[in-house]
């Protein structure tokens, strides 16, 4: 009995007791992490009748950080994405952060904030978390359905409105041929867009070239439109141009140069290599100022200096050297242009090797038959600007004796002629960074009349003006993360350096003999750098992302929408100690 009554009082107890929770495992069970994101792009140093937009934000920000600051921790993102931003922070750390937060180059999307705030606080997986927002809302970076992106947490819309503004901006440009040679003429193609509500009449747009202006031009945009334009202008000199293109907009001034560099050429160099005797009809079409043409019988001329031409013929080699093979394999790796013209004998072990080094298909079995070329590859880029249009009773040429290729595959192969048969009698292959032209026939009368054919000044000419090395005359903050350099043999430590402001040691590395350089996020600043490594260098020029020209934004109207209808976000339109408190109250419950 006495028993009984014993497990009868213990139950009592234990069916009105509470478990005891300390006060320390209470803060942890309520603590937070509050995700902040400052919009520090270039838009945010507008001002409204109460400031600059960053400005603004930055007191938001300090807002946000004070109603939690007695419960939770933090994680701070900006545009920057900084290293040392890029964990759980304490008030104190946060606070500085914000502190430091000032206008940067670099853009986000909407897309890459949540990324990277998801990616922080992963490890912090059973803690709740909230996201804060602050940014004027650029419809560019915050494009549709952008609060659709992740609903696991709320995500809190702190909208810093602007005036209307308008902009002009230089979008982008880009150099119609990729063959610079002094004194040729260059044709420079462009895009303006004219973002606001007038149509703009007789906007000035300039060219300079190594610090002087060498072209103008005036263009008219509807409002709202962008429009493309040219202008022209010759090479004066030979090396690296350093040149820019630009426009007067006092509003919004970032987008209103476009830096670019490309290389001038004294001339095309081009070198045939022959048998026994030169061809007049390849030394004829050469003549042109725009090449410097150097013909040699086999053996006669010093290898080592291969890599200095933009185009080497074979003509009528019976036997190819290992040494030959080996050295137009590595000019060919490294951009070169290589024509090969069969002799009507040939040795077969030494043009197998040949194809197998340069990873083009072998010649086989001769064949001497009455053919013609049936089919013409306009689209290739050797018959680039050849053609408006080809008839079906365009002239093709004639063929009376050619080698067949064995069939093996080859991913890089065009077409440039086929016979009536179906078999090559021009293709292209890519071997490293060059490209390789193969003749199925001799350039010879008895083989075939391609060398008094219309067509083989046209693509000769191309073949010698090709520059398959051709590298971009821009990259765009923020969006190029990577440079890789083309014919760079120095192994030494590489730097870029910016007209002696800037000098930083990138992270490089060297892949299949080329080498990238890494550029993070350390180039802030638009305009001319410079990579060396004391033994080499090369100008390299970048521009802002344009990404930042559209100055669209969401309208206050178009978020209190998005916020009725979805549980997950919150907006919020109260500035200072009244955000304060009111974010307080919603902490608490």
């Amino acid at each position: 009995l006495l028993l009984t009554r014993l497990l009868l009082i213990s139950a009592i107890i234990l069916a009105f007791s509470e478990p005891y929770i300390s006060n320390n495992e209470k803060a942890v069970e309520n603590k937070k992490i509050i995700g902040i994101y400052i919009d520090n792009s270039f838009s945010m140093n507008a001002e409204n009748e109460k400031g600059r937009l960053i400005d603004q934000a930055k007191n938001h920000a300090r807002n946000v950080l004070n109603a939690h600051k007695e419960s939770d921790e933090f994680i701070f993102l900006s545009n920057e994405l900084q290293g040392k931003h890029q964990r759980i922070l304490d008030y104190k750390n946060c606070l500085e952060a914000i502190d430091q937060t000032s206008i940067e180059a670099q853009v986000l999307d909407f897309n890459t904030v949540i990324n990277r705030w998801n990616t922080l606080k992963q490890n912090e997986s059973n803690t709740k978390s909230e996201l804060f927002i602050i940014s004027d809302f650029q419809k560019t970076s915050f494009k549709e359905e952008f609060y659709l992106k992740d609903k696991r947490f709320t995500t809190h819309l702190i909208p810093i409105s602007t005036y209307p503004q308008a902009n002009i901006a230089i979008d982008t440009c880009y150099l119609e041929s990729p063959n610079h040679i002094l004194g040729g003429q260059e044709w420079l193609n462009f895009d303006i867009s004219n973002i606001s509500n007038k149509d703009l009449e007789n906007l000035t747009v300039k060219l300079f070239i190594n610090g002087k202006q060498k072209a103008l031009s005036t263009v008219s945009i509807k409002a709202h439109e962008k429009t493309t334009s040219k202008l022209s202008f010759n090479n004066h000199s030979i090396g690296t141009q350093e040149a820019y293109i630009e426009i007067k907009d006092p509003v919004i001034p970032f987008d209103n140069k476009l830096y670019f560099n490309f290389n001038v050429k004294a001339s095309n160099k081009v070198l045939c290599i022959y048998e026994e005797n030169e061809n007049k009809s390849l030394f004829a079409l050469f003549q042109d100022n725009i090449f410097d043409y150097q013909s040699y019988k086999v053996g006669m001329f010093d290898l080592t200096k291969l890599n200095q031409q933009n185009l080497i013929i074979l003509d009528g080699i019976t036997h190819p050297t290992s040494g030959l093979i080996n050295e137009l394999k590595l000019y060919t790796d490294n951009g070169g242009n290589l024509l090969i013209i069969p002799s009507n004998k040939i040795d077969r072990e030494a043009y197998k090797n040949l194809a197998l080094k340069l990873k083009i298909p072998e010649y086989s079995e001769y064949h001497s038959r009455n053919l013609k070329v049936a089919k013409l590859n306009t689209n290739h880029l050797i018959f680039k600007d050849v053609f408006e249009k080809q008839t079906k009773d365009t002239d093709l040429p004639d063929v009376k004796q050619y080698y067949s290729l064995k069939n093996t595959h080859f991913n890089s192969e065009e077409l440039i002629m086929s016979l009536n048969t179906n078999e090559p009698f021009i293709s292209s292959y890519i071997n490293g960074l060059g490209s390789i032209y193969l003749l199925c026939s001799p350039l010879k009368k008895k083989a075939s009349n391609l060398e008094k054919h219309a067509l083989f000044v046209p693509l000769l000419h191309n073949m010698g003006i090709q520059n398959v090395s051709e590298e971009n005359i821009y990259y765009t903050l923020g969006k190029t993360k990577t440079i890789e350099l083309q014919n760079q043999s120095s192994i030494k430590q590489w730097r870029i350096q910016k007209e002696g402001t800037v000098d930083l040691l990138p992270e490089v590395k060297t892949i299949d003999q080329k080498i990238y350089i890494n550029l993070q996020e350390l180039i802030q600043e638009d305009g001319f750098y410079t990579l060396t490594n004391k033994d080499e260098s090369k100008i390299v020029s970048f521009n802002y992302n344009r990404l930042e020209s559209n100055l669209t934004t969401w309208e206050t109207e178009e978020l209190e929408k998005i916020n009725s209808q979805y549980a997950h976000i919150k907006l919020w339109k109260k500035e200072g100690i009244q955000l304060e408190n009111s974010l307080k109250e919603n902490r608490t419950g």
